[in-house]
């Protein structure tokens, strides 16, 4: 009887996330874009969120660059719908400074993409507490569900979106710069900026990374399609 009570528990909780993961789909790029969504109802509930395109159609550096990201929230101990503004700061961290937009992926599995990058959000990383951010490789990027970072001057919102958006920049080739607390690729502060050469390097990485269709003419598309 209780095994029983545990199956139907779990089969429900994963049924709830991936519901709210289905309304992430919609409510992140809701006043930016069209969405495209399946019509079956059961067959939503195996669907995969994709952010696509970018937020402008122009960069005054040059074309902008679509990576493909892939966003794993199966381990995540966060309400899916929470990453709302999470990933829409990731896309203003780099797009506002770098021209590099994110083509974003939600999914709950483990499956890596076989180019741009993958990045998963956990409780813990490698059970050690204070660890907000890990990056092994572009298709091994970790993060802390509720990164604890210092203050600075001009912080960003989200500490989760601050942290995945400095571990995507170890994926775009940028070391770490301890200089400044405002400084995106600092370790463990709030700040979010890049200064000219790291824009210049991390564009020259995204280049090599960017999805053929790379220089960005129109608005940003949000697909709910089958996985």
């Amino acid at each position: 009887m209780a095994r029983g009570y545990y199956q139907h528990r779990d089969r429900l909780q994963a049924v709830l996330k991936n519901t709210a993961l289905l309304l992430l789909a919609v409510l992140a790029v809701l006043p930016l874009v069209t969405v495209f969504a399946a019509q079956d109802t059961a067959q939503q509930q195996l669907a995969s969120a994709h952010i696509d395109g970018c937020h402008a159609p122009s960069f005054p550096l040059g074309p902008v660059y679509r990576i493909p990201l892939r966003v794993h929230l199966g381990e995540s101990g966060r309400d899916p719908l929470e990453f709302k503004d999470i990933l829409d700061e990731i896309n203003h961290i780099w797009l506002s400074q770098a021209g590099i937009f994110f083509v974003m992926q939600v999914v709950l599995d483990d499956e890596p993409l076989e180019q741009g990058m993958d990045i998963w959000f956990m409780p813990t990383l490698q059970g050690i507490p204070g660890l907000n951010g890990y990056f092994q490789s572009a298709h091994d990027i970790q993060v802390r569900d509720n990164p604890i970072l210092k203050p600075a001057e001009h912080p960003a919102r989200h500490p989760a979106a601050r942290t995945a958006a400095h571990e995507c920049g170890h994926g775009l080739s940028l070391p770490h710069r301890q200089d400044s607390d405002d400084n995106l690729m600092r370790s463990k502060t709030s700040g979010w900026q890049l200064n000219a050469q790291e824009i210049r390097d991390a564009r020259k990485a995204a280049a090599m990374m960017a999805l053929p269709d790379a220089e960005c003419s129109g608005d940003a598309v949000a697909r709910v399609v089958q996985h």
